[in-house]
């Protein structure tokens, strides 16, 4: 079966960022009914105020971190604009205070509407002084790739793929017409399917030379059996049923979006295996160790939760368990459950 990926919203955000601080043109950027809702949201909010001028405005950032963490910078410094970000409840209790505090060093005017280092925010944007700042061990990669979006000159000790592809961004801005490469973070849940099922899928836009983090998939699963070819448009994935018996320990600090596929691969084969660089994932959209660790106490019938998050539920439901709510799926991958259904027909 074919699949066809949806595009990296990681990328497609760092793009409408980019263009939206030269003035570009983002309607440029085709969105349609398969474009992730974190794109689209990312997309609308930036056209809402630029619509608005300086009128002051409120966006209601949903669950969103990445909107959340990049607008943040981005209206910090855009002049005469008067912006508050909120979000879901959820959101209120996602730390923000790194990237605040980087941006107050260089002059921005940003005030805490609720808790202290948490969102909801009032931004008053003006000039930055965009000097070299200093943001070592940030919760979120997305903290550094923020400032760098923005033009600031950033010294961190953190080393990410994340942001290599931000600079990589930075040096070559692709046009928003180009076409924006498929998302491998999606692909980690089919190479979970083609493990526990023995599968044989084709998943449509992925390339072998991205900078996507999550390209490790390739590798991790290799080790529970699937052999992955790169064709011309995407890649070939076949589970042998072949698993390794070196498997011992996976550092998720690279690619932490990665974590609830492996989870759930390694608990329904009932390989126990050391897992380490988790810690970012209790401040995503849900805390994703709580979450997975749930399969612990599993009954055979029960209704799982998804906890509001896509990535437990895409892993959840491609390990074969039934989950209380899939809406949350929309927000980096709207085909999935038409993709999932069929290979269940």
């Amino acid at each position: 079966m074919t699949i066809p990926l949806p595009i990296s919203k990681s990328i497609a955000n760092r793009l409408l960022l980019l263009h939206a601080s030269k003035g570009g043109d983002l309607s440029l950027l085709h969105i349609d009914n398969s474009t992730p809702d974190d794109v689209q949201l990312m997309y609308h909010s930036l056209v809402a105020v630029q619509d608005a001028g300086y009128t002051p405005f409120k966006l209601d950032l949903q669950n969103c971190g990445t909107a959340m963490r990049m607008l943040t910078a981005y209206f910090a410094q855009k002049q005469g604009c008067e912006v508050v970000l909120d979000g879901t409840e959820r959101m209120h209790h996602r730390p923000i205070n790194q990237l605040v505090d980087a941006l107050r060093a260089m002059g921005a005017d940003i005030q805490y509407l609720g808790s202290e280092g948490f969102p909801p925010l009032l931004i008053r944007g003006k000039e930055l002084d965009k000097k070299q700042v200093v943001l070592n061990n940030p919760l979120s990669t997305q903290f550094v790739s923020a400032l760098l979006l923005i033009g600031a000159q950033v010294q961190t000790t953190c080393q990410s793929p994340y942001i290599t592809m931000t600079q990589s961004l930075l040096k070559h801005t692709p046009s928003l017409t180009e076409s924006i490469e498929s998302d491998w973070s999606a692909a980690a849940f089919w190479y979970e399917y083609a493990v526990l099922n023995k599968s044989t899928l084709f998943l449509q836009g992925l390339k072998h030379d991205s900078l996507q983090a999550d390209k490790a998939a390739v590798e991790l699963f290799r080790q529970f059996g699937v052999n992955t070819t790169f064709e011309n448009d995407g890649v070939k994935i076949i589970g042998t049923g072949n698993i390794l018996s070196a498997i011992a320990h996976v550092d998720f600090s690279s690619y932490p979006d990665l974590y609830p596929a492996v989870f759930a691969t390694c608990f329904k084969l009932g390989i126990q295996m050391r897992f380490s660089g988790l810690e970012s994932l209790t401040i995503k959209e849900s805390n994703r160790i709580d979450a997975m660790n749930q399969l612990l106490n599993v009954n055979h019938n029960m209704t799982l939760s998804s906890f509001d998050d896509h990535r437990i539920a895409m892993a959840l439901l491609c390990a074969g368990y039934n989950v209380d709510n899939t809406d949350c799926i929309n927000k980096s991958y709207p085909t999935f459950i038409s993709q999932w259904k069929r290979l269940q027909s």
